[in-house]
């Protein structure tokens, strides 16, 4: 069954909406450490009670029981744009013992798994004081010693030329070969990426490509789409030619593995869910 993943980071609509729409998994938004305390996990976001020690809204463990209560599953992203590239190289060799409080995190919040929001690109290209790709190798495997497959998820952020062989910056074919068999799945950002932005055959194209990498299929790739023109540089498309050109072609010849979309409070309506949902075949409730 394909995936509807959605990222809640900014509180404006309730987490607990989502029980009422098609999501398989939602990912929470964001854990991440700072320059001047690197091995301390930080809380960002309307989900955030407290920023440091990291905890979560009451209102956001309320909603994180009825979303699992009705067979949805709520995952937690760590980097994403709050972390700096000085950030990571103060962690890096120190991935154990950030795994492990990431795993305590995870655990004390009834959560289903961590996502790895990824963005520092230098890091695969030579110009960072620490190699990317090892770094986040040594995190997963850490993450999966403290996150047994048979309960939790681990997943990973990518943008598309992090996988686009020979783009000098293709540290996630690295990354996947080592430890694909560790990553439940990818949500790829198919926007701010030019040429991939707004352009669905670019889309279809390399979702083709990147599921023939080893340690990669098509059932471990979600196509990742901005909800609104606001919620992204570049990448937005209408949700019919969501459908149209980009889920139907890959039905019409294969697997899809599903879609993801930045984010959860810009579909008000939820009509981007509902509809993207239906394309999917995913039948509500998910339990």
């Amino acid at each position: 069954m394909s995936k509807l993943i959605s990222y809640y980071n900014n509180g404006s609509i309730p987490l607990e909406h989502a029980v009422n729409l098609p999501y398989t998994d939602i990912i929470l938004s964001f854990l991440y450490t700072s320059e001047s305390n690197p091995l301390s996990l930080q809380l960002a976001g309307g989900i955030a009670a407290s920023t440091s020690p990291p905890e979560l809204t009451q209102t956001t463990k309320n909603a994180i029981a009825k979303l699992k209560a009705n067979g949805q599953k709520v995952l937690i992203s760590f980097g994403g744009g709050e972390m700096s590239s000085v950030a990571y190289s103060k962690i890096a060799g120190h991935e154990k013992e950030l795994a492990i409080s990431i795993a305590d995190f995870i655990k004390n919040n009834n959560l289903d798994g961590i996502d790895i929001d990824f963005e520092d690109t230098a890091s695969f290209m030579g110009n960072a004081n620490y190699d990317g790709v090892a770094f986040l190798v040594n995190l997963t495997q850490a993450l999966r010693s403290e996150l047994p497959s048979s309960q939790y998820l681990i997943t990973h952020a990518p943008q598309p030329p992090y996988l686009e062989i020979g783009s000098g910056m293709d540290g996630y074919v690295k990354i996947m070969q080592q430890v694909g068999n560790s990553i439940d799945w990818l949500n790829v950002q198919f926007y701010n990426n030019p040429p991939w932005s707004s352009n669905p055959n670019q889309i279809v194209t390399s979702y083709w490509q990147f599921s023939k990498l080893a340690g990669l299929s098509p059932e471990k790739i979600m196509i990742g789409l901005p909800v609104t023109p606001r919620d992204a540089g570049s990448g937005y498309m209408l949700i019919d030619e969501i459908i149209t050109e980009v889920i139907e072609p890959i039905q019409q010849n294969g697997i899809l593995g599903g879609m993801m979309n930045w984010q959860f409070s810009s579909d008000k309506d939820g009509v981007w869910a509902e509809k993207i949902g239906q394309a999917l075949k995913i039948k509500t409730p998910i339990a």
